[in-house]
């Protein structure tokens, strides 16, 4: 009766397993916590990369659209011979001389035929810019690939997909593949019609006189691009998922007591920023706007063909009975041509709903992105 030996071991029993079950418990649920963390990064991480890399294509692409839309705006309204086009529904030789002006005249001795050299090399540099601009889109899609494919454990997966489609029944409801969903832009559908000129040229009265006619060569669908709907919705939403892991020995005690890990979701946002402006138009049109680089070139050929207007009507003037009548007309018309070849040269770079405009008022901010709250 008066043995008490070992009657506290199974107090001690049961004390020392329910400390193993505690330290179980705290190391699994540190481990989940930590899985958590990991994976919150991942998503963090790989969202702001993505970002990033929409804001450098879109900054790209916004100088790209203004470099296209300044090579056309040297060209020139094929109507008439060297004026001021701005435009992309008649595009003619540029104005300014050098590798793109169709402005010249034959040789001696050789048939007046249509010029249309220059118009091409504008329309092979067009080209050449956009098919640049659909590289840029194609190296934006696979490197967005190549950030969601770089998580090291393959336990871990992260997807994106830009906000306005992660709502609701919308969910992965947009295609997928193409580049321009992502980045909220679409191509201006208003083309580029291209036109190749036949001159004549002759002398008179001790001067050289240039008549150009116009005809129509070919037409592009497209141009540069604009926002597309939704534009400012520049947000994407990132979805983590860890699912247990079959190579790790965690939960402990898992087969004993019949647990697994949890399966694990992390959320995370970045958004696209410039405090500048948007770098693209706002809607589609035929105006390219106008540097004032270029705006300088073109006032000296402005001023040449009203020296030639001039001398034309001069020459008129001097035809019996009607010269006078003429030439009164013709001073009118060349008044008209002056004021609108300057009106256009002064306020073309003020144009607000063109590629340069938008590219010059936003360029200074650029596109950027950072983390933003859900």
């Amino acid at each position: 009766m008066n043995n008490r030996k070992g009657q506290v071991l199974p107090y001690t029993l049961v004390m020392t397993i329910i400390l193993i079950l505690s330290w179980a418990m705290v190391i699994n649920i540190a481990k989940v916590l930590r899985d958590k963390m990991i994976l919150q990064n991942y998503v963090d991480n790989t969202v702001i990369s993505v970002a990033n890399l929409q804001a450098r294509t879109l900054n790209l692409l916004g100088s790209t659209n203004s470099l296209m839309a300044t090579v056309l705006s040297t060209a020139s309204y094929p109507v008439i011979a060297m004026f001021p086009s701005f435009s992309t529904d008649k595009v003619g030789g540029s104005m300014i001389p050098g590798p793109f002006s169709d402005y010249y005249c034959p040789k001696a001795g050789v048939a007046v035929n249509e010029r249309y050299s220059g118009v091409l090399k504008m329309k092979k540099l067009v080209n050449s810019i956009q098919q640049f601009q659909d590289l840029l889109l194609t190296n934006y899609m696979v490197q967005s690939a190549l950030l969601l494919n770089k998580i090291p454990s393959e336990d871990y997966k992260v997807f994106v997909v830009p906000s306005r489609y992660a709502k609701g029944t919308n969910f992965m409801n947009f295609n997928i593949t193409d580049p321009k969903v992502w980045l909220g832009i679409k191509r201006n559908t208003k083309g580029i019609t291209y036109y190749k000129t036949m001159n004549f040229c002759f002398d008179a009265n001790s001067r050289h006189y240039h008549i150009v006619i116009p005809r129509q060569y070919m037409k592009d669908n497209v141009s540069w691009y604009v926002q597309d709907t939704d534009f400012y919705d520049k947000k994407l939403v990132a979805v983590g998922i860890k699912t247990p892991s079959k190579k790790e020995f965690y939960p402990l005690f898992k087969n004993i007591f019949d647990i697994n890990m949890p399966i694990l979701y992390g959320l995370g946002t970045a958004g696209l920023y410039n405090t500048k402006g948007a770098m693209f138009p706002e809607k589609e049109d035929t105006s390219t706007g106008l540097s004032y680089i270029v705006a300088a070139l073109l006032s000296p050929m402005v001023a040449n063909q009203l020296i030639v207007f001039y001398s034309i009507i001069e020459a008129v003037s001097y035809i019996p009975v009607v010269g006078q009548v003429c030439a009164g007309v013709g001073v009118a018309a060349a008044a008209f041509y002056a004021e609108e070849a300057t009106r256009k040269i002064i306020t073309e770079p003020l144009n607000k709903e063109t590629p340069i405009y938008k590219y010059n008022e936003a360029e200074l901010g650029g596109w950027d992105a950072h983390l933003v709250p859900l």
